[in-house]
């Protein structure tokens, strides 16, 4: 690009600053998102250096739980600066057809236009990079403060270095701000001189063949994912409810012009015949067929994200509970107090009610050939644990699981591609071993992880490990309710727990919906927030461009209360087009995911409960909704009186 083509884009931002102010609010608030992410995932980085050598097994392995929990939020917010930054910066084009059209009628080639407007999204990018990044940096220390606050942590993460967010952060968003134009600035170059003499025009509402070829692509691969779910894993339907909703929401977008406007037309159907400024809204909303969807997108966006994400960890837990019910023999569950683990064992076994005690012992063993990788894995004797948790294998005989073996669980086996007849490397003792694996065993991670070694293998290691959970199991004719109450007689000045099947089940189940939603809070967090500030401005972009229009109607007649309500009625409607689409979304993948979860216990005689959580689902919807009448109300100040009624 020339001098004197960056010297014209820089003065046309200048004197089109109103068209270009939600570009910048937007940009830059995506930049601030993405140098966020960026400064989460560079503290577990920067932490793991400030400890060292000295950091404990514990410690690193939180530290690869954010690090894959940073990386799920960053691609989450990434896709979200892309989507709301492209719709807006298009939006923008949009609206300035009449101003490019004159440029074309004095003699500007469509080749220049083009340059003029990715020009222009450099000068805005440039800047919003700079804010957004100011912004950015003094929130580094408080926001890894409160991922410690909310408990995902008991570390204190240390802030990267300031330059390491800027020098990310700023180079995609100028690549967000051209990717954004590019197919903007190409409908510009395009327009025709005659443009600029237009009073009105009408928005083509079909989409264009590369739209037509993107949504069809993304539908096709919605389709393959879902015939693939069928014979897949639980653990392939979680994977897909957090891939799927970002394809989805592409492929709506890319016929949104077709599919927003209508439904925001049919919801508009039942008033429109009793209220006049519902009746407007609805053919405006129509008309300008660009601007409704461009507006639909953030909420669209997060409410297809967000409420998949809510369904498929709901159901996830339900898929949890039903597989400990299923499995879980023992009647009664016992979790020793601190330091009483060898003392509540024993107790428990001396109770002339008590048939038998499984401990659960986990142990951190190093894998691979250098012994790297430590992965917390479950030592079990296949006698107790097969009575009491149900264990058992789907392939291969837990009667070989001694020695240098190992038992692994399906989601193991898809995860490391190692199977049956498989070798894992790992340090026992101080020494490499090939284990061979001999079993693969059904998924349960509250019962047991995803590899089983046999306890004598690793008896050094039990000596130091204490017992998470007994497992006990009664003699025939022995009452639950009698044998609980007097194991709790026994052990008590121990601090241990004797809870029945049923009440530990649920109070595990409660543990993962409660981590689920932490987790669910850092993932969505700052997505949502970006996203609440999108519907914001991309609500009060379309109400300043349809100011022409309803003046327009004001000196038809029409008060400034009807106005308001047009405008007030414009935000619900397009606000419930997208909420209704992304509503669609959930319900698809929260479908995906039950039938997956219910097919993989089909046969086992439990039903899987179905628990929806309602309350953050409506927050959604509440949010999204009260965001943009707020917005609408506000864009809504300054409408002008009726020339001939007097206004109200």
């Amino acid at each position: 690009m020339n001098a004197a083509m960056s010297h014209l884009s820089r003065q046309t931002v200048r004197t089109s600053w109103p068209a270009y102010l939600g570009a910048l609010v937007a940009l830059a608030s995506g930049v601030g998102l993405i140098a966020t992410t960026v400064n989460l995932v560079g503290s577990v980085d920067a932490t793991l250096t400030a400890l060292g050598g000295a950091a404990t097994e514990d410690q690193r392995r939180q530290l690869d739980d954010l690090t894959s929990m940073f990386g799920i939020m960053s691609a989450i917010s990434l896709f979200m600066a892309i989507f709301v930054v492209g719709s807006t910066f298009g939006f923008v084009v949009a609206t300035r057809r009449r101003e490019l059209g004159l440029l074309r009628l004095v003699g500007a080639t469509g080749r220049q236009v083009r340059r003029l407007v990715l020009g222009e999204s450099v000068v805005v990018a440039t800047a919003a990079v700079v804010v957004g990044c100011l912004i950015a940096t003094p929130l580094a220390t408080p926001v890894l403060g409160l991922i410690r606050g909310i408990g995902l942590t008991d570390l204190h993460l240390v802030a990267p270095p300031a330059w390491l967010a800027w020098a990310i952060a700023a180079p995609i968003g100028v690549a967000v701000a051209l990717l954004g134009t590019w197919r903007s600035s190409r409908r510009a170059a395009r327009i025709p001189p005659s443009a600029a003499l237009r009073e009105a025009a009408v928005e083509r509402g079909r989409p264009s063949i590369p739209q037509l070829v993107v949504g069809i692509l993304c539908l096709a691969a919605v389709l393959t994912a879902t015939v693939l779910a069928q014979h897949a894993e639980p653990l392939f339907a979680l994977v897909a409810s957090i891939l799927l909703p970002e394809v989805i929401v592409i492929a709506l977008m890319c016929f949104g012009t077709l599919l927003v406007p209508r439904l925001a037309a049919l919801l508009a159907l039942p008033f429109a015949g009793r209220d006049v400024a519902a009746r407007l809204a609805r053919d405006e909303l129509r008309a300008a067929v660009r601007t409704t969807t461009s507006v639909a997108a953030p909420v669209l966006a997060i409410s297809a994200i967000a409420g998949s994400m809510l369904l498929a960890l709901s159901f996830t837990a339900d898929w949890t509970s039903a597989q400990d019910r299923a499995q879980l023999h023992a009647p009664l569950v016992v979790r020793p107090g601190a330091g009483h683990g060898t003392d509540v064992a024993a107790t428990l076994t001396a109770d002339p009610s008590v048939k038998l005690v499984d401990a659960r012992h986990r142990v951190s063993v190093p894998f691979g050939v250098d012994g790297r990788e430590r992965r917390e894995v479950d030592a079990v004797d296949v006698t107790t644990a097969t009575a009491a948790r149900g264990l058992h294998a789907t392939r291969g005989s837990l009667a070989d699981l001694h020695g240098t073996t190992v038992a692994v669980s399906e989601t193991q086996v898809v995860d490391s591609g190692t199977g049956l007849g498989g070798h894992l490397k790992a340090e026992i003792d101080g020494r490499t071993v090939t284990l061979r694996v001999v079993a693969v065993v059904p998924d349960a991670p509250d019962l047991y992880g995803d590899i089983l070694l046999p306890a004598d293998l690793v008896a050094r290691d039990l000596d130091d490990s204490r017992a998470d959970e007994l497992f006990v199991v009664l003699r025939s004719g022995s009452g639950t309710g009698a044998a609980k109450e007097a194991l709790r007689r026994a052990l008590a000045g121990t601090d241990s727990q004797v809870l029945t099947a049923e009440e530990w089940i649920a109070d595990v189940t409660d543990q993962v919906r409660r981590s689920n939603n932490v987790g669910l809070t850092i993932l969505l967090g700052p997505a949502g927030f970006y996203a609440a500030i999108a519907v914001v401005n991309a609500t009060l972009i379309g109400a300043t461009q349809r100011r022409r229009q309803h003046r327009a109607l004001g000196l038809l007649g029409a008060t400034r209360d009807q106005l308001r309500s047009t405008a007030l009625w414009q935000a619900t409607l397009i606000t419930g087009a997208g909420l209704v689409l992304g509503g669609l979304t959930t319900v698809f993948l929260g479908w995906l995911v039950r039938r997956t979860v219910t097919a993989d216990l089909a046969g086992s005689g439990v039903d899987v409960p179905m628990t929806i959580p309602w309350l953050p689902l409506v927050a959604i919807v509440v949010a999204c909704t009260g965001l943009a009448v707020t917005a609408a109300t506000a864009g809504a100040v300054g409408l002008p009186k009726s020339r001939y009624h007097g206004g109200r």
